[in-house]
């Protein structure tokens, strides 16, 4: 197969920030040349690392070359997109002959730095986990303990890792205790395209008004930056130079927007709610709360974690990829990349 992978085409806003994508793309592409793969790269010029561009890809350049002519011309079969949700990536998609295959990266979420996945129809809410694998994969209870263990042991400890909450309790809130509201960027893909609130003041306010009688706890989003966040009786904030960690044990839930650290939270086996849409929505990996009809009461939020579990298992040990791993041809012929690129 003759594979094309993009970097920052069409880009306008700060394309140098694909330039940290360049590493995965360029570890997967010699593991699908030692497996009979054609790799091309079509990239802006700001979006690449040079350490990366050698002699052993043909590279062409955004301004230079022409994306459709290098598509016809090399007779590609299939394009490798970082994302997949901008403005620039929907002219990329229409750039594209509807017979050549589309495959999307992103990055993973145990921890981020240092995974990634990939999927045919796209990521964080555009990706569709049921029809990827998910609804078929295999539970093993005793391989999730272990992925759990050394995920949480990395992040939080091992020996902390000791007393966590059992997962496979019921998830009820517990309103007695605080509740954790994570903040997202306001100018993430996420909250733009798939949140029914976009202001974090606006999310804090509605939960402090609705439930006078709980405490929250507000974490701003480390690279956020808020006009305003507001003042309310039952709201203190966490500085996010504070571990995000350090009283997870102490909370009785955790609400927020499509945000990554739910899924963590979720599998420290604490209760937790999500509002709008993200890559777990549906799944049964937490509970989808509809922010326009929120329970009377946040202890009323109950589900079980029959479905969680075997969401987490298979994101922890099936879709999730080591990027320090991509390198290797035997790891990625087990995974199921191999699917994807045949």
């Amino acid at each position: 197969m003759k594979v094309l992978f993009t970097l920052g085409v069409y880009q306008e806003d700060r394309p140098e920030r694909w330039a940290a994508k360049h590493s995965v793309f360029f570890a997967l592409a010699n593991s699908l040349t030692n497996l009979g793969h054609e790799i091309l790269f079509y990239c802006n010029k700001n979006s690449v690392k040079s350490r990366f561009v050698t002699s052993k890809y043909k590279y062409y350049f955004e301004g230079e070359d022409i994306f459709s002519e290098v598509l016809v011309e090399n007779s590609i079969q299939c394009v490798v997109v970082w994302g997949g949700r901008t403005d620039a990536d929907d002219k990329l998609r229409r750039s594209c002959p509807e017979n050549i295959k589309l495959i999307y990266a992103e990055a993973g979420w145990f921890p981020q730095a240092g995974t990634c996945y990939f999927s045919e129809f796209g990521t964080n809410a555009n990706a569709q986990f049921l029809k990827e694998g998910l609804q078929n994969h295999h539970f093993n209870a005793a391989s999730f303990a272990r992925a759990r263990r050394k995920v949480l042991g990395a992040s939080i400890g091992y020996f902390r890792c000791l007393k966590l909450p059992s997962f496979y309790d019921v998830k009820k809130f517990d309103s007695t205790k605080p509740i954790f509201l994570p903040l997202q960027d306001e100018g993430d893909t996420n909250i733009v395209l798939s949140s029914p609130v976009k202001s974090m003041a606006l999310f804090i306010s509605k939960f402090a008004e609705q439930y006078p009688q709980v405490s929250f706890i507000a974490r701003p989003h480390p690279r956020a930056s808020y006009s305003s966040l507001p003042a309310h009786d039952n709201v203190t904030y966490q500085s996010s130079d504070v571990d995000p960690y350090t009283n997870f044990d102490h909370y009785g839930g955790v609400i927020g927007i499509n945000s990554t650290m739910l899924l963590q939270y979720a599998l420290l086996g604490l209760p937790v709610a999500g509002v709008g849409k993200g890559v777990a929505t549906g799944s049964g990996a937490y509970f989808d709360l509809e922010y326009d009809q929120l329970p009377s009461q946040l202890d009323d939020i109950v589900y079980d974690v029959h479905s969680s579990a075997k969401f987490f298992d298979y994101m922890l040990r099936n879709k999730q990829l080591a990027v320090r791993k991509l390198m290797n041809t035997r790891y990625v012929s087990k995974s199921y990349l191999m699917g994807m690129f045949e």
